[in-house]
């Protein structure tokens, strides 16, 4: 059975107990490489980023001459790379002879194709742009250890993770027998149940006189 704990196996779902949140992942970073400066075990640490968004982020307008020099630099990459390559098996002509012919063929054949491309797609995306896969919280896990590595990680700058505050009294959460309000307290005339009582839970004392009964 192969194992998926490993790089370059299956994807499984992180297991581990949230102990930090932050917003971005240069923060993120810097809270896990300060567990490794505490000396913690980061082997059971794991860096989740959660709610992803695909951002492509256009960086200008694509031209006809713009396409074209962009096809030029590459072509001329990889035609010099060739160049390189055929003068090995060439020894009797110098290397710079084929690396100048592979670069200008490489220059002139990346432009072709670029200008092609460009008319090609008729001005349907006439922009640069970027793509990257960006979250908008990136929360810090831990397998082991999770109470020291929630204390280490509230020193960290961008934690918006803390800590609730604990309440010396708990507050009622709807409304009470006296009223309509959680800290309505109890007022003059308002009977109150006692399940003390010999008439059982629930039950109202009577407000009867004794000395009126026969």
């Amino acid at each position: 059975m192969p194992r998926t704990d490993v790089p370059g196996s299956m994807p499984t779902m992180p297991s581990g107990v949230e102990v930090a949140s932050y917003r971005t992942y240069a923060e993120a970073q810097a809270g896990v490489d300060y567990l490794s400066d505490q000396e913690f075990d980061v082997k059971a640490i794991t860096i989740v980023g959660t709610d992803l968004h695909l951002v492509e982020r256009v960086t200008g307008r694509l031209t006809m001459a713009r396409s074209a020099m962009s096809g030029a630099s590459t072509g001329a990459l990889w035609g010099g790379f060739l160049g390189m390559m055929m003068s090995f098996a060439a020894p009797e002509r110098s290397a710079l002879i084929w690396v100048a012919f592979g670069l200008v063929g490489g220059a002139l054949a990346g432009t072709l194709m670029a200008a092609l491309s460009y008319a090609a797609s008729g001005g349907r995306r006439d922009f640069v742009s970027h793509s990257q896969v960006v979250a908008s919280r990136y929360a810090v896990l831990a397998s082991a250890q999770v109470d020291e590595a929630f204390r280490l990680l509230q020193r960290t700058p961008g934690n918006q993770m803390r800590p609730r505050p604990r309440r010396a009294r708990p507050e009622p959460e709807g409304p009470t027998e006296y009223g309509s309000r959680p800290d309505e307290e109890p007022r003059f005339g308002v009977r109150v149940s006692d399940p003390g009582e010999g008439n059982g839970a629930g039950s109202t004392p009577s407000t009867e006189d004794p000395g009126e009964r026969p």
